[in-house]
Parts: structure tokens; sequence; C-alpha cells
């Protein structure tokens, strides 16, 4: 009986160290999900910042004092509001060219600013998924110290009957720990794959401005898939 006990304390201590590895591969996961978030956000209000930027570089002469930094500064706040309208009254005051190519950099920075909103969706539901699973694993970590103290009032109940027979082995721990690791991992293959496609999409490429596209329509088809 005592061989028993044993293995079954070294079995518990193991589930203990499996327990707190993946204890901590779950914060680090939530916290890279979270500094993501945090980038794309940034990347968004940088992309909006140059949007509005090449607005008023190519409209300047048609706004009062545009070439003035803080009179840039007030305009830039609605342009990409007012892109539209600022285009067709004043396109026929520049060339035919800067008006395509103005536009198409507009364009190309708005599908960089909806492909980072995509991500940001992504990150989030990345994250909330994480912050079940640690909740899960908290939860399964009371359950395990609630059926030690049971154990152990159980295992003394065993002396006093004088019990040589078998000890059995819950396995019910085990069991979901396996399932949080498990669940942990499906998640980690959505970052995994977030990285493939980062790769297979270059968003800096200069001669495709629409790659970005493509690239948040994978990014929605992940979000949609968790």
């Amino acid at each position: 009986m005592a061989w028993n006990f044993f293995k079954k304390s070294k079995k518990k201590d193991q589930d203990n160290n499996e327990s707190n590895s993946l204890e901590k591969k779950i914060n680090d996961a939530l916290r890279n999900a979270q500094n993501d978030k945090q980038e794309a956000e940034k990347e968004i209000e940088k992309i909006k910042s140059w949007t509005t930027e090449v607005i008023i570089d190519t409209y300047a002469d048609m706004f009062p004092n545009g070439h003035l930094t803080y009179y840039r500064e007030r305009y830039k706040k609605n342009a990409l509001e007012n892109y539209e309208k600022i285009k067709i009254e004043n396109e026929d005051k520049i060339s035919r060219q800067e008006v395509e190519k103005c536009d198409k950099i507009v364009n190309g920075y708005l599908n960089q600013i909806a492909l980072r909103e995509s991500k940001l969706k992504l990150y989030a539901k990345i994250e909330s998924e994480y912050l079940k699973t640690k909740q899960k694993l908290k939860q399964t970590k009371l359950q395990e110290i609630n059926n030690d103290k049971l154990d152990a009032h159980e295992e003394r109940l065993k002396k006093l009957d004088s019990d040589t027979g078998a000890y059995v082995d819950a396995t019910s721990d085990t069991a979901e720990l396996d399932e949080l690791k498990r669940e942990f991992e499906l998640k980690e293959e959505y970052v995994k794959q977030l990285a493939l496609l980062s790769d297979k999409y270059d968003t800096d490429s200069k001669e495709n401005y629409n790659n970005a596209t493509a690239f948040k329509e994978e990014i929605d088809r992940m979000t949609d898939d968790i």
C-alpha cells in the first residue's frame, strides 16, 4: 500500500509540474497576443497618419496655407473622411497622373489598415481563448487541491481499516490537464499559421498595393474558425 501511495504522490508531482509548465506557456502566449494587439493598434494610427499626409501633400495648394505645419495638422484631421470630396472638387487642378498615384496610395494604405483591423480581431479572439484556457486551468488546480484533501482522508481511512488492497489512482485530473494542453496547442496552431501567412504575403510589397486584401481574407477565415 505504501508503494501505491508513493506512486500516486510521484504521479501527482508530475501532474503539478506539467500544470505549472502549461500555465507559464499560457501566460507567455497571452502576453504575446496582447503585445501584438497593441502593435497593430499603433500601426493603424501610424498608417492613418500617412494616409492623411499623402492627401494633404497631393492637394496642398488647394488648402489655404496648406504648406504650413499648423494648418496641415488641422486639415489632416478630416482629410481621410473627406477624401472623395477633396478629390472630386480638385482633381482638375492637378495632373491626372498625380490624382491616380495619390488614389492608388490612399487605397493601398486603406487596405493595410483593414488588414491590421482584421489582425486586431484575430488577436482579441486568441486572447479571449487563452483567458478561457487559463481560467479552466485555474479551476482544475482548485479541484486538484480539493481532491488532495479528500485523498488524504481516504488514505487515513484505509489505514484505519487496515486495507491492504491495491490503491486505484484517479485519472480525471490528468485527463482534464491533457485536454487543456490540447486546447492550448490548438490555439498555438493559429498563431503559427499567422506567422506562415505573414511570410507568404509580403505586405510591404511596393509592387502590389492590394496584396493586403488577400492576406486580410485569410485572417478573417482564421478568426471565423476559432
